[in-house]
């Protein structure tokens, strides 16, 4: 039997195996990893299944950005203050195409919205990104070809919580 397990406070440079996943354009560093956590009102949260680490999502409320995230400039306040924005739902690849980014994500939506928000907004890439957003409702609004130089299109989403 699988046993999974989410954490929300695991050490940052324990994590950084998940940039090995995105293009290095989109790669963070320890100090810009640690600069999104440390946004008042971030969610970070993590997987491990059956003790190992699997998975990671997080993400930080809208009004906290101090550059507008693109494609989401002309948002109202209330849309700011009511929405938060998902940088990550990453699955290690050992761990993908067995349904834990679908718990993942579900786990991480169920935090945001018990803190009050209404709206997610993200950019997915192609692929079971964008499959896993839509399988959650996601309408998806805008797209970005060559996202930040990855040679991908990404797509824009709103979800809604409520």
């Amino acid at each position: 039997m699988t046993v999974i397990k989410f954490s929300y406070d695991v050490p940052l440079d324990q994590t950084m195996t998940f940039e090995a996943i995105y293009h290095e354009n989109l790669q963070l560093d320890l100090t810009e990893k640690q600069d999104i956590r440390d946004i008042p009102g971030s969610i970070f949260v993590w997987m491990f299944v059956d003790g190992a680490l699997a998975g990671e999502s997080y993400g930080n409320p809208l009004v906290a950005d101090d550059e507008p995230i693109e494609g989401l400039k002309h948002l109202t306040d209330d849309e700011k203050r009511t929405g938060i924005y998902c940088y990550s739902n990453t699955i290690l690849p050992a761990f993908q195409g067995q349904g834990f980014g679908a718990i993942l994500k579900s786990h991480w939506l169920e935090l945001a919205a018990g803190e009050g928000f209404e709206t997610v907004y993200g950019h997915a890439r192609p692929g079971g990104s964008q499959a896993l957003n839509a399988k959650f409702g996601a309408v998806f609004l805008d797209s970005f070809p060559d996202w930040y130089g990855t040679g991908e299109e990404y797509r824009l989403y709103r979800l809604a919580l409520r």
